[in-house]
């Protein structure tokens, strides 16, 4: 859901009545675009610091995330900043960054060149890959390392680690910047190269940074946009394009692409878009047993399918939740399992060997998994928990998925 601005100044707070909105429509990400003009030659005002804090406050009431960027123009174009205005202003931002990061799903890189797109800047910026090293880095720097930073190209990341190949299993979620660094598109399927976003209009080009998506964004988020419509974005390649580069995140109506949603919905793919953006984790069995005794050893299976088109792309822990009937208080049992390795099409057999806690009441249990987000504010906050796609699992109160079993504690 996109917030984006209306002009060069357009700096308005979130609300909380809209967020909630949003929440509401089943969407839980909202893109916030900052423009900064106003700074191109000094610090970030403490104001402008202030009214950052509270958006970031507002979607944490209403139980959204923000997907961040930052530009010094917008409409109409006109300069970005310095390198080292823009390096200044990423140390003005750091508090802020690391003191509500848990609210921020990812960082779009910004500041460089016209709607912090990373082209058509004042000073070169975007086509000095020293420039766009040092910025990216620092943004990196700035940002929490539980958080990835998304590029606009994808050869700019090939230039700015000076490597061609994608990301290997071994080098995932390991917390090196090229780790951390994503992608996001803002001009998906507008023209045969997505307005530049490939860096030539040669199919063979195209392919092959292609292919260097759809292998790196396995262990990095995929975001962006719609800009116009095309005789690209037909249902069919739609389909196909958000598969293949596994997307996590689209804007939702960006005003200029209101068109193209329509036609998705009159195509009839708008819904399965919706559905499989990102992950979507589905249980197909679980097996447990059925009696246990305190400080012993017990195992679990779990076949849990994702058919989403990408992974979780920030840390997620998985739990067992055993709670008993009478007096509800909980046990929680970690399960050492990184859900952002559960590959898109893919079905996870997890064989979890857990154990019971040596003061455990005994009595009846009830089962659940559990995917809470790990940052100590929203552990417990419902709505930052994972949902299973199956139906009549969800406990709304807890963010809870009923194994719909129990186990006896004797």
């Amino acid at each position: 859901m996109p917030f984006t601005p209306l002009d060069n100044t357009s700096n308005y707070s979130l609300q909380l009545s809209e967020l909630q909105e949003v929440r509401n429509n089943q969407m839980t990400l909202v893109r916030k675009v900052y423009v900064i003009s106003e700074f191109r030659n000094k610090p970030l005002s403490e104001s402008f610091i202030q009214t950052l804090s509270q958006d970031l406050n507002t979607a944490r009431q209403a139980g959204v995330k923000l997907i961040l960027r930052f530009a010094y123009n917008w409409v109409g174009g006109g300069e970005d900043s310095s390198r080292d205005r823009i390096l200044s202003h990423l140390d003005d931002l750091q508090p802020i960054l690391a003191s509500n990061y848990d609210v921020i799903a990812y960082m779009e890189a910004g500041f460089i060149g016209y709607w912090g797109e990373w082209h058509s800047s004042y000073y070169g910026l975007d086509s000095n890959n020293e420039d766009r090293k040092a910025i990216l880095f620092k943004l990196l720097s700035v940002l929490p390392s539980e958080r990835m930073v998304a590029l606009r190209y994808p050869n700019h990341k090939m230039a700015i680690f000076d490597q061609e190949n994608p990301l290997t299993p071994d080098q995932a979620f390991n917390g090196t910047n090229r780790a951390r660094t994503g992608a996001t598109n803002d001009c998906f399927l507008a023209s045969i190269d997505d307005w530049g976003t490939y860096s030539d209009t040669d199919r063979g080009i195209i392919e092959q940074e292609k292919t260097f998506l759809n292998l790196d964004n396995r262990y990095v988020v995929q975001g962006g946009e719609t800009c116009n419509p095309s005789s690209f974005d037909d249902c069919p390649n739609a389909l196909n394009e958000l598969e293949r580069m596994r997307w996590s995140a689209l804007n939702y109506k960006p005003s200029d692409a209101t068109e193209i949603i329509e036609d998705w919905e009159n195509q009839g793919c708008l819904e399965e878009i919706k559905r499989r953006l990102g992950y979507r984790f589905r249980i197909v069995k679980s097996v447990t047993p059925t009696r246990v005794k305190p400080a012993r050893t017990f195992s679990i299976q779990l076949e849990i399918i994702n058919e989403g088109w990408a992974s979780p792309y920030n840390p997620r822990p998985l739990e067992i939740i055993l709670r008993h009937r009478v007096t509800r208080r909980e046990y929680h049992l970690p399960i050492d399992e990184d859900p952002r390795m559960w590959m898109p099409g893919s079905t996870q057999v997890i064989n979890a060997v857990t154990r019971t806690p040596d003061t455990i009441e005994t009595g009846t249990y009830d089962v659940f998994l559990n995917l809470p987000d790990p940052a100590p504010q929203l552990y417990n906050h419902p709505d930052y928990s994972i949902r299973l796609a199956n139906q009549n699992l969800w406990e709304a109160s807890t963010g809870y998925n009923s194994l719909l079993t129990s186990l006896i504690v004797n």
